[in-house]
C-alpha cells in the first residue's frame, strides 16, 4: 500500500519546481514497468503512445484538454530517467524519475522542474492524480503475486 505522500513546490533560479517522493508496495521491476512502458503507462496516467522508439520520443493524453509531448533525454534501467516536456513557445519542463528498491516496497522520486509558473497548479494537480492511481494499479497486482 502506498504510504503518505511527500510533496514539495519550491523555487529555483530558473523556474518552480515539484517534487515528490512516494513508497510502493512492489517490487522495483514491477514499478519500473509501470512508469516506462506505454501500455502500462495508459493505465494510470494517460493514453500514452511512444512516437519515436528510436530517440525517445513520446506522447501522454493525460485529459480532454491536456496533451504533452517530449522525449526521453537520459535513461538508465531500471533506476532513472530523463524527460523533456515540451511546452513551445516557452522552454521545455524536465521531468526526472528514480525508483529505489527498498526491503518491501519501492521508494519513487520524481522531480518536475522548469515549470511556468502559471501551470504550476495544473501540473500538481495532474501528478497528484495520477500517483494516486499509480498506487492502486502497483498495490493491486503486488497482492496478486507472491512474496519473497
Amino acid at each position: 500500500m502506498a504510504r503518505t505522500p511527500q510533496t514539495r513546490a519550491t523555487r529555483t533560479d530558473r523556474a518552480p519546481q515539484l517534487r515528490y517522493v512516494r513508497t510502493f508496495g512492489c517490487a522495483a521491476d514491477r514499478l519500473w514497468k509501470l512508469i516506462t512502458a506505454p501500455e502500462q503507462l495508459s493505465g494510470w496516467l494517460g493514453p500514452t503512445v511512444l512516437s519515436d522508439t528510436q530517440y525517445g520520443g513520446f506522447m501522454v493524453v493525460a485529459g480532454p484538454r491536456v496533451e504533452q509531448t517530449g522525449i526521453v533525454t537520459v535513461c538508465e534501467p531500471p533506476h532513472y530517467f530523463r524527460a523533456a516536456f515540451d511546452d513551445p513557445p516557452h522552454p521545455a519542463s524536465m521531468v526526472l524519475v528514480d525508483v529505489i528498491p527498498g526491503q518491501n516496497e519501492t521508494h519513487l522520486i520524481l522531480t518536475h522542474g522548469g515549470i511556468r509558473q502559471s501551470l504550476l497548479a495544473e501540473y500538481d494537480a495532474l501528478w497528484t492524480g495520477a500517483f494516486d492511481r499509480l498506487a492502486q494499479v502497483a498495490d493491486v497486482r503486488w497482492r496478486a503475486e507472491p512474496r519473497g
